[in-house]
Protein backbone atom coordinates (compact mmCIF):
# COMPACT_ATOMS: atom_id res chain seq x y z
CA UNK A 1 0.00 0.00 0.00
CA UNK A 2 1.36 3.40 -0.97
CA UNK A 3 2.37 5.54 2.03
CA UNK A 4 0.52 8.84 1.62
CA UNK A 5 1.41 11.89 3.75
CA UNK A 6 -1.81 11.51 5.72
CA UNK A 7 -1.08 7.84 6.44
CA UNK A 8 2.43 8.78 7.51
CA UNK A 9 1.02 11.32 9.94
CA UNK A 10 -1.41 8.73 11.34
CA UNK A 11 1.43 6.21 11.65
CA UNK A 12 3.48 8.72 13.59
CA UNK A 13 0.57 9.04 16.06
CA UNK A 14 0.41 5.27 16.44
CA UNK A 15 4.14 4.86 16.95
CA UNK A 16 4.21 7.62 19.55
CA UNK A 17 1.21 6.17 21.36
CA UNK A 18 2.88 2.77 21.61
CA UNK A 19 6.14 4.15 22.97
CA UNK A 20 5.92 7.79 23.99
CA UNK A 21 9.58 8.01 25.00
CA UNK A 22 10.84 7.03 21.54
CA UNK A 23 11.64 9.81 19.09
CA UNK A 24 10.04 9.45 15.67
CA UNK A 25 10.67 11.41 12.48
CA UNK A 26 8.27 14.07 11.36
CA UNK A 27 5.98 12.93 8.54
CA UNK A 28 6.45 14.44 5.09
CA UNK A 29 4.67 17.71 4.45
CA UNK A 30 1.52 16.94 2.45
CA UNK A 31 0.55 19.01 -0.61
CA UNK A 32 -2.32 21.50 -0.34
CA UNK A 33 -5.74 19.86 -0.53
CA UNK A 34 -8.41 21.03 -2.93
CA UNK A 35 -10.99 22.39 -0.53
CA UNK A 36 -14.22 24.30 -1.22
CA UNK A 37 -16.19 26.99 0.62
CA UNK A 38 -15.16 27.52 4.27
CA UNK A 39 -11.99 25.46 3.80
CA UNK A 40 -10.70 27.41 0.80
CA UNK A 41 -7.69 29.75 1.21
CA UNK A 42 -9.17 32.81 2.96
CA UNK A 43 -8.50 36.30 1.66
CA UNK A 44 -7.92 39.19 4.04
CA UNK A 45 -10.27 42.07 3.37
CA UNK A 46 -7.99 44.44 5.30
CA UNK A 47 -4.26 44.10 5.88
CA UNK A 48 -3.39 44.37 9.59
CA UNK A 49 0.04 45.63 10.56
CA UNK A 50 2.48 43.43 12.42
CA UNK A 51 5.91 43.78 13.99
CA UNK A 52 8.59 44.43 11.37
CA UNK A 53 6.31 46.04 8.78
CA UNK A 54 7.61 49.24 7.16
CA UNK A 55 5.24 52.17 6.62
CA UNK A 56 5.64 55.24 4.41
CA UNK A 57 3.99 58.41 5.74
CA UNK A 58 3.62 60.99 2.97
CA UNK A 59 2.35 64.58 2.74
CA UNK A 60 1.48 66.13 -0.61
CA UNK A 61 2.31 69.68 0.42
CA UNK A 62 5.00 69.38 3.10
CA UNK A 63 7.86 67.03 2.25
CA UNK A 64 9.42 67.60 5.68
CA UNK A 65 6.69 65.38 7.10
CA UNK A 66 7.59 62.49 4.78
CA UNK A 67 9.05 59.55 6.67
CA UNK A 68 9.39 55.79 6.73
CA UNK A 69 8.90 53.95 10.01
CA UNK A 70 9.19 50.33 11.11
CA UNK A 71 6.78 48.69 13.54
CA UNK A 72 8.98 47.86 16.54
CA UNK A 73 8.79 44.69 18.69
CA UNK A 74 6.53 46.59 21.12
CA UNK A 75 4.01 47.18 18.31
CA UNK A 76 4.72 50.92 18.15
CA UNK A 77 6.16 53.42 15.67
CA UNK A 78 7.84 56.79 16.22
CA UNK A 79 6.27 59.61 14.19
CA UNK A 80 7.81 63.05 13.62
CA UNK A 81 6.36 65.74 15.93
CA UNK A 82 3.87 63.28 17.42
CA UNK A 83 5.95 60.62 19.14
CA UNK A 84 4.90 57.07 19.92
CA UNK A 85 1.86 55.37 18.39
CA UNK A 86 0.70 51.79 18.90
CA UNK A 87 -0.15 50.41 15.46
CA UNK A 88 0.23 46.60 15.51
CA UNK A 89 -3.08 45.08 14.48
CA UNK A 90 -4.34 48.26 12.78
CA UNK A 91 -4.93 48.83 9.07
CA UNK A 92 -2.68 51.45 7.40
CA UNK A 93 -5.68 53.77 6.88
CA UNK A 94 -6.48 53.57 10.61
CA UNK A 95 -2.92 54.68 11.34
CA UNK A 96 -3.37 57.60 8.93
CA UNK A 97 -6.50 58.68 10.82
CA UNK A 98 -4.58 58.66 14.11
CA UNK A 99 -1.84 60.81 12.61
CA UNK A 100 -3.99 63.38 10.80
CA UNK A 101 -5.63 64.93 13.85
CA UNK A 102 -2.36 65.68 15.74
CA UNK A 103 -0.78 67.07 12.55
CA UNK A 104 -3.84 69.24 11.98
CA UNK A 105 -3.34 70.78 15.44
CA UNK A 106 0.43 71.12 15.06
CA UNK A 107 0.93 72.25 11.46
CA UNK A 108 -2.57 72.57 10.00
CA UNK A 109 -1.86 69.67 7.64
CA UNK A 110 -4.25 66.75 7.10
CA UNK A 111 -3.26 65.65 3.58
CA UNK A 112 -1.38 62.60 4.87
CA UNK A 113 -1.33 59.07 3.54
CA UNK A 114 0.08 55.93 5.14
CA UNK A 115 1.10 53.00 2.94
CA UNK A 116 2.70 49.64 3.59
CA UNK A 117 5.99 49.57 1.68
CA UNK A 118 7.46 46.36 3.09
CA UNK A 119 5.78 43.47 4.87
CA UNK A 120 7.58 41.56 7.60
CA UNK A 121 6.19 38.36 6.11
CA UNK A 122 3.29 36.01 6.66
CA UNK A 123 3.39 33.65 9.60
CA UNK A 124 1.26 31.38 11.78
CA UNK A 125 1.92 30.01 15.25
CA UNK A 126 1.55 26.32 16.19
CA UNK A 127 1.65 25.22 19.84
CA UNK A 128 0.42 22.67 22.35
CA UNK A 129 1.07 18.93 22.20
CA UNK A 130 3.39 18.99 19.19
CA UNK A 131 7.06 18.18 18.77
CA UNK A 132 8.28 21.76 18.26
CA UNK A 133 6.02 24.76 18.99
CA UNK A 134 6.91 27.14 16.19
CA UNK A 135 6.27 30.46 14.50
CA UNK A 136 6.06 29.28 10.89
CA UNK A 137 6.60 31.45 7.84
CA UNK A 138 4.02 31.00 5.09
CA UNK A 139 5.29 30.62 1.54
CA UNK A 140 2.04 30.58 -0.37
CA UNK A 141 -0.88 28.50 0.86
CA UNK A 142 -0.41 26.53 4.09
CA UNK A 143 -2.83 23.93 5.45
CA UNK A 144 -3.36 22.62 8.96
CA UNK A 145 -1.69 19.28 8.16
CA UNK A 146 1.26 21.04 6.57
CA UNK A 147 1.74 23.28 9.60
CA UNK A 148 1.63 20.36 12.04
CA UNK A 149 4.08 18.40 9.92
CA UNK A 150 6.49 21.35 9.77
CA UNK A 151 6.27 21.60 13.57
CA UNK A 152 7.47 18.00 13.88
CA UNK A 153 4.17 16.19 14.26
CA UNK A 154 1.71 15.61 17.09
CA UNK A 155 2.71 14.00 20.40
CA UNK A 156 1.11 10.88 21.86
CA UNK A 157 -0.34 13.01 24.66
CA UNK A 158 -2.42 15.07 22.21
CA UNK A 159 -6.14 14.94 21.54
CA UNK A 160 -6.28 15.40 17.75
CA UNK A 161 -10.08 15.59 17.80
CA UNK A 162 -10.04 18.97 19.60
CA UNK A 163 -7.48 21.05 17.72
CA UNK A 164 -8.21 24.77 18.13
CA UNK A 165 -7.80 27.35 15.37
CA UNK A 166 -7.67 30.92 16.73
CA UNK A 167 -8.02 33.60 14.08
CA UNK A 168 -7.77 37.39 14.28
CA UNK A 169 -10.60 38.81 12.18
CA UNK A 170 -10.55 42.05 10.18
CA UNK A 171 -12.76 43.82 12.75
CA UNK A 172 -10.39 43.04 15.65
CA UNK A 173 -12.27 40.06 17.09
CA UNK A 174 -10.73 36.69 17.80
CA UNK A 175 -12.72 33.72 16.53
CA UNK A 176 -12.12 30.16 17.68
CA UNK A 177 -12.87 27.04 15.65
CA UNK A 178 -12.50 23.45 16.85
CA UNK A 179 -11.10 21.14 14.18
CA UNK A 180 -11.23 17.33 14.28
CA UNK A 181 -7.84 16.33 12.91
CA UNK A 182 -8.80 12.64 12.96
CA UNK A 183 -11.62 13.28 10.48
CA UNK A 184 -9.20 15.07 8.16
CA UNK A 185 -6.74 12.17 8.35
CA UNK A 186 -9.51 9.67 7.61
CA UNK A 187 -10.55 11.69 4.59
CA UNK A 188 -13.96 12.53 6.08
CA UNK A 189 -13.25 16.28 6.18
CA UNK A 190 -11.06 18.44 3.91
CA UNK A 191 -7.84 19.93 5.20
CA UNK A 192 -8.12 23.53 6.44
CA UNK A 193 -6.15 26.36 4.84
CA UNK A 194 -4.52 28.71 7.35
CA UNK A 195 -4.35 32.48 7.16
CA UNK A 196 -1.66 34.94 8.23
CA UNK A 197 -1.70 35.42 12.04
CA UNK A 198 -3.61 32.17 12.69
CA UNK A 199 -2.78 30.22 15.84
CA UNK A 200 -3.14 26.43 15.95
CA UNK A 201 -3.29 24.85 19.40
CA UNK A 202 -3.25 21.07 19.95
CA UNK A 203 -4.61 20.25 23.44
CA UNK A 204 -4.07 17.26 25.70
CA UNK A 205 -7.73 16.58 26.34
CA UNK A 206 -11.19 17.18 24.92
CA UNK A 207 -12.25 20.85 24.99
CA UNK A 208 -16.00 21.30 25.17
CA UNK A 209 -16.19 25.10 25.30
CA UNK A 210 -13.46 26.24 22.92
CA UNK A 211 -14.19 29.96 23.18
CA UNK A 212 -14.28 29.92 26.97
CA UNK A 213 -11.06 27.90 27.07
CA UNK A 214 -9.17 30.37 24.86
CA UNK A 215 -10.61 33.34 26.76
CA UNK A 216 -9.31 31.89 30.04
CA UNK A 217 -5.95 30.55 28.87
CA UNK A 218 -5.02 32.88 26.00
CA UNK A 219 -1.62 33.75 27.52
CA UNK A 220 -0.73 30.08 27.98
CA UNK A 221 -1.76 29.18 24.44
CA UNK A 222 -0.20 32.16 22.68
CA UNK A 223 3.06 33.66 24.03
CA UNK A 224 3.14 37.40 24.58
CA UNK A 225 5.60 38.02 21.74
CA UNK A 226 3.28 36.24 19.29
CA UNK A 227 0.23 38.18 20.50
CA UNK A 228 2.18 41.39 20.03
CA UNK A 229 3.49 40.47 16.59
CA UNK A 230 -0.01 39.49 15.47
CA UNK A 231 -1.46 42.75 16.79
CA UNK A 232 -3.60 41.23 19.56
CA UNK A 233 -2.55 43.92 22.08
CA UNK A 234 -4.41 46.74 20.38
CA UNK A 235 -7.18 48.55 22.17
CA UNK A 236 -9.91 46.50 20.50
CA UNK A 237 -8.50 43.11 21.52
CA UNK A 238 -6.38 42.83 24.66
CA UNK A 239 -4.71 39.90 26.38
CA UNK A 240 -6.81 40.53 29.49
CA UNK A 241 -10.21 40.43 27.85
CA UNK A 242 -10.13 39.06 24.30
CA UNK A 243 -13.37 38.93 22.36
CA UNK A 244 -13.83 35.24 21.65
CA UNK A 245 -16.47 33.58 19.53
CA UNK A 246 -17.01 30.15 18.06
CA UNK A 247 -16.67 30.34 14.28
CA UNK A 248 -18.88 28.22 12.01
Amino acid sequence: MRMTPARALVLSFAVAAGCAAVEYPAPPIPPPAQAPAYYAPPLEQTYRLQVGDTLAIRSYFDSQLNQEVVVRPDGRISVLLIGELEVAGLAPEAVAERIREPYKRLVGNTDLTVALVKSAGMSVYVSGEIRTPSLLQMDGNLTLLQALARAGGVLASANPASVLLVRGEDDGRLTVSKVDLERILRGESPDVFLRRRDVVYVPKSEIAQAGQFVDQYINAIVPRFVQLQFGWFNSRVTNKNPVVEIAP
